[in-house]
């Protein structure tokens, strides 16, 4: 059933997530049925480790722990067909993104210093964070001239993206919501596959993150999600910590738990930190 951790930094929330995965599979739950998926590189790599080192490398292989956009790019790489992609798609980097954005600024005549190609890219980054189309985020600014005439170069900018087979760092998880909402075929066979869905770091979630956990964690509602409900350092990437706050309004059998001891640091560095933060 649905599971909500509240953890503080240095409590163990890793140690709890590939725990909890060691102790499924050892009580026949099969390595396939697990998916756990958190923002880094880096974490990612360690929940890998620790998963190796608790399991054994045949068993730690056939669990998708991974990053967010990384299960992604594998399900997009299966199932993009049925969304009219190859599935060679290219995934264009922020240099790649800037050099055809600045295209199409041009192309439009507009006022580069007006349209700054960074401010034009963030803009259509949160668009695509809240899973708007072009159509959609036209629709919501057509009183804003300045957000009007980023919706016409948006719309501009996908459409070269699909003619060039190609998606951004943002559309991964946008068309991978796509893909599963707009065939439930497709989605039913990952929510079959997909037992166990776990998510670290859910306080740092956005509105599509947000949307394609729940997606996947549909079919069992076996979700668990791990977090700090008084820290989210990817506001600026449009992380919604009303996500964690919302979960047990959401999913109306959840239960709670809480880690409140931190074994990172000593009493007397945790009684500093709290003095500088009642004074600040």
């Amino acid at each position: 059933g649905p599971l909500l951790i509240l953890a503080g930094a240095g409590s163990g929330k890793t140690k709890v997530l590939t725990t909890r995965i060691a102790y499924m599979i050892q009580n026949g739950v099969r390595p396939r049925n697990i998916l756990a998926v958190t923002f880094t590189n880096k974490a990612a790599k360690e929940i890998q480790s620790r998963l190796q080192r608790a399991l054994g490398e045949e068993f730690a292989k056939d669990i998708w722990a991974s990053t967010f956009h990384s299960m992604c790019v594998r399900i997009l790489r299966r199932e993009c067909d049925a969304i009219g992609y190859d599935r060679s798609f290219a995934i264009y980097d922020t240099d790649d993104q800037k050099r055809v954005l600045t295209t199409i600024i041009k192309n439009n005549k507009l006022d580069e210093k007006v349209f700054d190609v960074r401010g034009v890219a963030s803009a259509i980054g949160r668009a695509k964070d809240n899973l708007q189309t072009p159509r959609m985020y036209a629709v919501e600014n057509t009183e804003d001239y300045y957000k009007s005439t980023v919706a016409e170069i948006y719309k501009q900018y996908a459409k070269q993206l699909k003619e060039s087979n190609a998606m951004d760092f943002d559309d991964i998880i946008m068309k991978t919501v796509q893909l599963l909402q707009g065939n439930p075929d497709i989605l039913e066979r990952y929510q079959r596959q997909f037992h166990y869905v776990m998510a670290d770091e859910y306080q740092d979630t956005n509105h599509a993150q947000y949307v394609l956990t729940s997606l996947l964690a549909g079919g069992y509602e076996n979700i668990c999600v791990v977090g700090d409900d008084d820290q989210s350092i990817y506001k600026f990437r449009g992380a919604t910590i009303t996500n964690i706050l919302e979960f047990e309004g959401q999913y109306k059998n959840a239960m709670t738990i809480r880690l409140e001891q931190n074994y990172r640091s000593t009493q007397n560095i945790l009684s500093a930190a709290n003095e500088l933060i009642r004074n600040n």
